[in-house]
């Protein structure tokens, strides 16, 4: 990974801001879509070809528009746009457990500096979002950096980590992605282009760094190249959002 990408991602860590959207992931495109007219949001619509006039679809014809922004991972935007390059992926796999009792007083993020087993990182997420865990229960996701490895190396490092047992917890999910994340060897540019040509944008991690800060940035890059070729001036009226937890 690029020097500089990882002093970003440490300067993160470092700045104490990090944050979960409360009630789960889907919270923030659903806030999103909520200040949209209603009906303009069409889910389960799969998109076969873009132009900077047009989306044509598989099974619900062509939509005309004045400008596209094609808002995907990096395999589905090249698959689109075969101009694009497809980068190398990273695979994760993230582990859930539930457990009886948090085995932290508050919440935190635990990384592994040592690399004593296959966890990357870990926290108990219902210390920040109790509506994500079980009733009775706390929640405890890990994070791997790779495929799914067995259960036991996995509770046998996460209970080094938190220093107790974790004999009583029980695993509630793993979710392995194979191209989880995009690659960032050195050098990465960390603003690749969002603008392809006027009428035609995309977004996403593979265009700033390769992470939910990354893509949520080039996303607001990409929204200020289409006003700006739209002869619109960005605003932004300050509003009191949902608790972020």
């Amino acid at each position: 990974t690029s020097s500089r990408c990882a002093d970003l991602a440490l300067h993160a860590f470092a700045r104490g801001r990090l944050c979960l959207p409360e009630g789960g992931a889907e919270a923030l495109p659903e806030h999103l879509a909520a200040a949209l007219p209603p009906g303009v949001v069409r889910t389960g619509v799969r998109v076969t070809s873009v132009s900077t006039s047009s989306v044509r679809t598989a099974e619900h014809g062509a939509f005309t528009c004045r400008a596209v922004l094609l808002a995907t991972d990096a395999r589905a935007a090249a698959e689109l746009l075969p101009g694009l390059r497809v980068p190398p992926f990273h695979e994760v796999t993230v582990v859930h457990h539930t457990a009886p009792e948090p085995p932290l007083d508050g919440p935190a993020l635990l990384l592994d500096a040592d690399r004593g087993g296959p966890v990357a990182h870990t926290a108990v997420i219902s210390q920040v979002d109790p509506s994500r865990a079980p009733v009775g229960r706390v929640l405890v996701s890990s994070t791997v950096l790779g495929p799914p490895p067995e259960e036991s190396a996995v509770r046998a490092h996460l209970a080094a980590l938190y220093g107790t047992p974790t004999d009583r917890w029980e695993r509630l999910g793993v979710h392995h992605t194979r191209e989880a994340v995009p690659a960032m060897p050195p050098p990465h540019d960390i603003r690749r282009p969002v603008r392809l040509l006027s009428g035609l944008y995309v977004c996403g991690d593979h265009r700033d760094t390769s992470t939910v800060q990354g893509a949520l940035h080039s996303g607001r890059r990409a929204a200020h190249a289409v006003l700006t070729d739209f002869g619109i001036t960005p605003s932004y009226a300050r509003e009191t959002l949902p608790t972020a937890a």
